[in-house]
């Protein structure tokens, strides 16, 4: 077994157990679950090649190792698709980590958008916020 270091949606860091010819899909289920997300389809794991600064995706079916190549095993769980409207996502766990990352993105600059793109995508992360803090005085 080895420890792989994952970047959760919350910015910090966790270590998962995995044995060493797993495909990203064992390590895949292990974070969805931890993180209680059911709709999965738009997450997946990237990793850095350091030397490059180049961002790559994990293939969930091909092995870990295999893909890193000599890399360390540590991989940021993020966004890979943004659904079209991202109000039409159930799972209320999936939805509060693509609002987090989407919050991000826009707030780094990564997610180039227009000046009515942004303010759409800013009343997502407002209507989330605001959801959560309800959810938190309700439990």
């Amino acid at each position: 077994m080895q420890a792989a270091r994952v970047r959760l949606p919350v910015g910090v860091y966790k270590a998962f157990e995995v044995s060493r010819g797993s495909e990203g899909e064992a390590l895949f289920r292990q974070v969805t679950s931890d993180l209680s997300i059911e709709e999965r389809e738009y997450f997946s794991f990237c990793f850095y090649d350091k030397e490059e600064g180049i961002r790559h995706w994990l293939y969930n079916d091909k092995k870990i190792l295999k893909q890193l190549k000599n890399l360390p095993q540590e991989f940021s769980f993020e966004v890979k698709f943004y659904p079209t409207t991202p109000t039409t996502i159930v799972d209320d766990h999936a939805r509060y980590y693509v609002f987090l990352q989407l919050r991000r993105d826009i707030l780094t600059g990564r997610l180039p958008a227009t000046a009515d793109t942004h303010a759409l995508h800013g009343s997502f992360v407002v209507e989330m916020t605001i959801k959560c803090i309800k959810c938190y005085f309700f439990f």
